[in-house]
Protein backbone atom coordinates (compact mmCIF):
# COMPACT_ATOMS: atom_id res chain seq x y z
CA UNK A 1 0.00 0.00 0.00
CA UNK A 2 1.23 3.48 -0.86
CA UNK A 3 0.22 6.25 1.50
CA UNK A 4 -0.01 10.01 1.33
CA UNK A 5 1.84 12.06 3.94
CA UNK A 6 -0.07 14.80 5.73
CA UNK A 7 0.80 18.32 4.52
CA UNK A 8 2.58 19.51 7.73
CA UNK A 9 5.25 16.79 7.29
CA UNK A 10 6.08 17.81 3.73
CA UNK A 11 8.40 20.69 4.65
CA UNK A 12 10.42 18.46 6.98
CA UNK A 13 10.53 15.60 4.44
CA UNK A 14 11.46 18.01 1.66
CA UNK A 15 14.43 19.37 3.64
CA UNK A 16 15.64 15.83 4.38
CA UNK A 17 15.25 14.74 0.77
CA UNK A 18 17.10 17.85 -0.49
CA UNK A 19 20.05 17.03 1.81
CA UNK A 20 20.07 13.46 0.52
CA UNK A 21 19.98 14.55 -3.12
CA UNK A 22 22.84 16.97 -2.47
CA UNK A 23 25.07 14.28 -0.94
CA UNK A 24 24.07 11.18 -2.95
CA UNK A 25 26.73 9.39 -5.00
CA UNK A 26 23.96 8.26 -7.39
CA UNK A 27 20.52 9.80 -7.85
CA UNK A 28 18.71 6.55 -8.71
CA UNK A 29 19.90 4.74 -5.58
CA UNK A 30 19.08 7.71 -3.35
CA UNK A 31 15.54 8.16 -4.68
CA UNK A 32 14.86 4.41 -4.62
CA UNK A 33 15.93 4.28 -0.98
CA UNK A 34 13.74 7.28 -0.18
CA UNK A 35 10.70 5.80 -1.93
CA UNK A 36 11.07 2.41 -0.29
CA UNK A 37 10.24 0.55 -3.51
CA UNK A 38 12.02 0.02 -6.84
CA UNK A 39 12.10 2.86 -9.35
CA UNK A 40 12.38 2.01 -13.02
CA UNK A 41 14.01 4.13 -15.70
CA UNK A 42 12.34 4.85 -19.01
CA UNK A 43 13.32 7.07 -21.89
CA UNK A 44 11.31 10.31 -21.86
CA UNK A 45 12.62 11.74 -25.14
CA UNK A 46 14.87 10.49 -27.93
CA UNK A 47 18.56 11.30 -27.30
CA UNK A 48 19.74 14.16 -29.52
CA UNK A 49 23.09 15.77 -30.23
CA UNK A 50 23.28 19.50 -29.56
CA UNK A 51 25.88 22.21 -29.12
CA UNK A 52 27.12 22.89 -25.59
CA UNK A 53 26.09 26.38 -24.49
CA UNK A 54 28.27 29.04 -22.82
CA UNK A 55 26.86 28.41 -19.32
CA UNK A 56 27.50 24.65 -19.31
CA UNK A 57 30.79 24.57 -21.22
CA UNK A 58 33.04 25.49 -18.24
CA UNK A 59 31.43 22.76 -16.11
CA UNK A 60 32.46 20.11 -18.65
CA UNK A 61 35.81 21.84 -19.29
CA UNK A 62 34.98 22.04 -22.99
CA UNK A 63 34.66 24.95 -25.43
CA UNK A 64 31.16 26.29 -26.15
CA UNK A 65 29.65 24.68 -29.22
CA UNK A 66 31.13 21.23 -28.54
CA UNK A 67 28.61 18.51 -29.51
CA UNK A 68 27.06 16.73 -26.51
CA UNK A 69 24.35 14.09 -26.26
CA UNK A 70 21.16 15.23 -24.49
CA UNK A 71 19.25 12.38 -22.84
CA UNK A 72 16.07 12.63 -20.74
CA UNK A 73 14.97 9.76 -18.53
CA UNK A 74 11.99 9.37 -16.19
CA UNK A 75 12.20 7.50 -12.89
CA UNK A 76 8.86 5.79 -12.35
CA UNK A 77 7.17 3.24 -10.12
CA UNK A 78 4.80 0.97 -12.00
CA UNK A 79 3.39 -0.49 -8.78
CA UNK A 80 0.92 2.37 -8.33
CA UNK A 81 -2.07 3.43 -10.38
CA UNK A 82 -1.65 5.75 -12.15
CA UNK A 83 2.10 5.32 -12.63
CA UNK A 84 4.05 7.41 -10.16
CA UNK A 85 6.63 9.72 -11.74
CA UNK A 86 9.27 10.22 -9.07
CA UNK A 87 11.76 12.30 -11.04
CA UNK A 88 13.05 13.32 -14.45
CA UNK A 89 16.78 13.36 -15.20
CA UNK A 90 18.25 15.26 -18.14
CA UNK A 91 21.86 14.45 -18.99
CA UNK A 92 24.33 16.28 -21.22
CA UNK A 93 27.00 13.70 -22.06
CA UNK A 94 30.41 14.47 -23.57
CA UNK A 95 30.78 11.13 -25.39
CA UNK A 96 34.42 11.48 -26.58
CA UNK A 97 35.55 12.03 -22.97
CA UNK A 98 34.08 8.64 -22.00
CA UNK A 99 35.96 6.62 -24.64
CA UNK A 100 33.19 4.03 -24.83
CA UNK A 101 33.21 0.83 -26.84
CA UNK A 102 30.51 0.18 -29.45
CA UNK A 103 28.21 -1.72 -27.07
CA UNK A 104 28.31 0.98 -24.38
CA UNK A 105 27.82 3.73 -26.97
CA UNK A 106 24.76 1.92 -28.36
CA UNK A 107 23.31 1.61 -24.83
CA UNK A 108 23.95 5.31 -24.26
CA UNK A 109 22.04 6.20 -27.43
CA UNK A 110 19.17 3.85 -26.58
CA UNK A 111 18.41 6.18 -23.68
CA UNK A 112 16.60 3.73 -21.39
CA UNK A 113 19.03 3.90 -18.47
CA UNK A 114 20.78 6.65 -16.56
CA UNK A 115 24.46 7.10 -17.38
CA UNK A 116 25.29 6.27 -13.75
CA UNK A 117 23.78 2.80 -14.34
CA UNK A 118 25.58 2.29 -17.65
CA UNK A 119 29.10 3.27 -16.65
CA UNK A 120 30.86 2.15 -13.48
CA UNK A 121 33.05 4.44 -11.41
CA UNK A 122 31.37 7.77 -12.11
CA UNK A 123 31.60 10.37 -9.35
CA UNK A 124 28.55 12.61 -8.85
CA UNK A 125 28.99 16.09 -7.36
CA UNK A 126 25.85 18.18 -6.93
CA UNK A 127 26.68 21.86 -7.26
CA UNK A 128 23.18 23.36 -7.08
CA UNK A 129 20.08 22.08 -5.28
CA UNK A 130 17.03 24.33 -5.29
CA UNK A 131 13.55 23.97 -3.87
CA UNK A 132 11.05 25.83 -6.08
CA UNK A 133 8.36 27.77 -4.26
CA UNK A 134 5.28 25.56 -4.44
CA UNK A 135 2.97 26.91 -1.74
CA UNK A 136 0.30 24.73 -0.14
CA UNK A 137 -1.96 24.27 -3.18
CA UNK A 138 -0.49 21.45 -5.21
CA UNK A 139 -1.49 20.02 -8.54
CA UNK A 140 -3.71 16.95 -8.32
CA UNK A 141 -1.43 14.58 -10.21
CA UNK A 142 1.59 15.34 -7.99
CA UNK A 143 4.02 16.18 -10.78
CA UNK A 144 4.98 19.61 -9.41
CA UNK A 145 8.80 19.88 -9.11
CA UNK A 146 9.85 20.10 -5.46
CA UNK A 147 13.63 19.77 -5.89
CA UNK A 148 15.81 20.64 -8.86
CA UNK A 149 19.40 19.49 -8.62
CA UNK A 150 22.31 20.07 -10.98
CA UNK A 151 25.32 17.79 -10.79
CA UNK A 152 28.58 17.05 -12.60
CA UNK A 153 29.49 13.43 -13.27
CA UNK A 154 33.21 12.72 -13.53
CA UNK A 155 35.25 9.72 -14.64
CA UNK A 156 38.86 9.50 -13.44
CA UNK A 157 38.67 13.12 -12.30
CA UNK A 158 37.47 14.46 -15.65
CA UNK A 159 33.93 15.84 -16.07
CA UNK A 160 31.99 13.75 -18.59
CA UNK A 161 28.34 14.67 -18.04
CA UNK A 162 26.02 17.27 -16.52
CA UNK A 163 22.69 16.26 -15.04
CA UNK A 164 19.56 18.17 -14.12
CA UNK A 165 17.49 16.08 -11.73
CA UNK A 166 13.90 17.21 -11.17
CA UNK A 167 12.22 15.47 -8.22
CA UNK A 168 8.40 15.45 -8.29
CA UNK A 169 6.02 15.93 -5.38
CA UNK A 170 4.73 12.38 -5.79
CA UNK A 171 7.99 11.06 -4.37
CA UNK A 172 7.40 13.02 -1.15
CA UNK A 173 3.76 12.13 -0.69
CA UNK A 174 3.78 8.48 -1.76
CA UNK A 175 6.31 6.35 0.04
CA UNK A 176 6.20 2.71 1.07
CA UNK A 177 4.73 2.36 4.59
CA UNK A 178 7.87 0.68 5.96
CA UNK A 179 9.94 3.83 5.41
CA UNK A 180 7.49 6.24 7.04
CA UNK A 181 8.27 7.01 10.69
CA UNK A 182 4.69 6.68 11.97
CA UNK A 183 4.39 3.24 10.35
CA UNK A 184 7.82 2.14 11.52
CA UNK A 185 6.90 3.02 15.12
CA UNK A 186 4.13 0.41 14.99
CA UNK A 187 6.18 -2.34 13.35
CA UNK A 188 7.24 -5.19 15.66
CA UNK A 189 10.85 -5.18 16.77
CA UNK A 190 13.01 -8.16 15.71
CA UNK A 191 12.61 -9.74 19.19
CA UNK A 192 8.81 -9.32 19.11
CA UNK A 193 8.63 -10.80 15.61
CA UNK A 194 10.65 -13.85 16.73
CA UNK A 195 8.11 -14.76 19.45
Amino acid sequence: MITTSPAPDLDYDLARLARMVRAAPGILDALTWWAGFPLHTQQATEPVTEALDHADAPLLDLPPGTPVLRRTTRLTAAMTTPILIAATVTELVAEPALRLDVTARRALHDGGQLIESLIDGLHRAAYLVTRPQIGHHYDEDGTTPVIISRAVLSAAGRPVALTTETVRRQLLTRRAPGVLPHYAAHLPTPTQAAR
